[in-house]
């Protein structure tokens, strides 16, 4: 009101000294009706929100952090404003982490196929991941290079950086440690947990998915999310942690954790945000959340509209991920993976 009451006043005292000019900014204002919140706002932002003392090339105010809404010129000045600031602050850092977690992810997590750049399919059976550079290649692509490889008489190598493919699953690990050693791959360390987590060595694992996490993988995010609700090998048990860890993955597209998310606001008794969840999962293309979706619609705790989007999405999603050179990739991996099952020829 004060920022609001002083702009008047100028207004007037340059009125009665120059009356054409007064005309103007009296149009002006009848134009904007009046209203100074924006430049109060402004205001706020321009200077120090404790002690007022404005930017300038001698002072640079520093932003809050959390909420993003107001500066401070020292840490002196932040703390002193802190208990003014607080509840307002949680509010407004909430409302910017709620906006970032409910935005619709243009992918899954995975991406797109480095070869032939279509959507990855949530179903890791129609994908693998090369150990010597860390890229997941769909069915399709690899079977492309498969058949070219024999066509040719070529040896066999990774589709996508031609390095010569390992000859067993022990050499396979060797290639993916000595990647994570070197580059320190996200992926590569990730793989690494996932396999000390097979083997029971669970602690070994979560300090696997701690790094690879830090470094920016999704999944570990997901894995450290399942390890702090479950606790296995001694892990402590966080379900704060285990909630951060799930957004985290949420974020970055992790259909699963979205689901869980899901799950876990429904059990807080937040259906609403429940819902949201389970939708934006539903049109990454992701069955469980879909079958979660129809039960509550089916109760009615869903909209009929949110719910037919929703079905619109998924389809939309699962049909990017096809192709006809997929759909020869995915027969011929299975027929392979069948027969193994039945006794018939051995693992590579």
């Amino acid at each position: 009101w004060g920022w609001a009451f002083a702009a008047q006043w100028r207004c007037w005292t340059i009125s009665n000294k120059y009356p054409a000019l007064g005309v103007l900014l009296a149009l002006s204002i009848s134009a904007v009706g009046g209203d100074y919140s924006n430049l109060e706002e402004e205001d706020k932002v321009m200077s120090c929100a404790a002690c007022g003392i404005a930017e300038d090339d001698d002072i640079e105010l520093k932003t809050c952090t959390a909420c993003k809404s107001v500066r401070y010129c020292s840490v002196t000045c932040q703390k002193e404003h802190r208990s003014k600031h607080k509840r307002a602050c949680k509010k407004r850092a909430a409302e910017l982490r709620d906006e970032i977690l409910f935005k619709q992810p243009e992918s899954s997590h995975l991406g797109d196929c480095p070869i032939c750049c279509l959507p990855l399919p949530i179903d890791h059976t129609k994908s693998n991941m090369m150990p010597c550079c860390s890229k997941i290649i769909c069915a399709g692509c690899e079977y492309a290079n498969f058949v070219r490889e024999q066509e040719a008489g070529l040896k066999h190598t990774c589709p996508f950086c031609r390095h010569p493919m390992a000859k067993s699953e022990e050499e396979a690990n060797r290639t993916n440690v000595k990647r994570a050693e070197s580059s320190n791959d996200p992926a590569a360390i990730h793989r690494m947990g996932a396999r000390c987590y097979n083997e029971g060595d669970y602690e070994s694992a979560f300090e696997y998915f701690y790094k690879a996490a830090g470094l920016g993988s999704v999944t570990g995010h997901y894995m450290l999310s399942t390890m702090y609700r479950n606790g296995p090998g001694g892990i402590k048990k966080d379900k704060k942690k285990e909630l951060y860890h799930l957004e985290e993955a949420s974020i970055g597209g992790h259909p699963t954790a979205r689901n869980n998310l899901g799950c876990v606001e429904e059990e807080n008794g937040r259906l609403d945000r429940a819902a949201k969840h389970w939708i934006i999962a539903t049109k990454l293309g992701d069955d469980i959340a879909l079958s979660s979706l129809g039960v509550r619609y089916t109760r009615g705790l869903v909209e009929k509209d949110d719910y037919a989007s929703a079905l619109r999405g998924h389809q939309a999603a699962v049909d990017a991920t096809e192709s006809p050179q997929r759909d020869e990739g995915e027969a011929y991996f299975k027929l392979g993976r069948d027969l193994i099952a039945l006794g018939y020829g051995e693992k590579n």
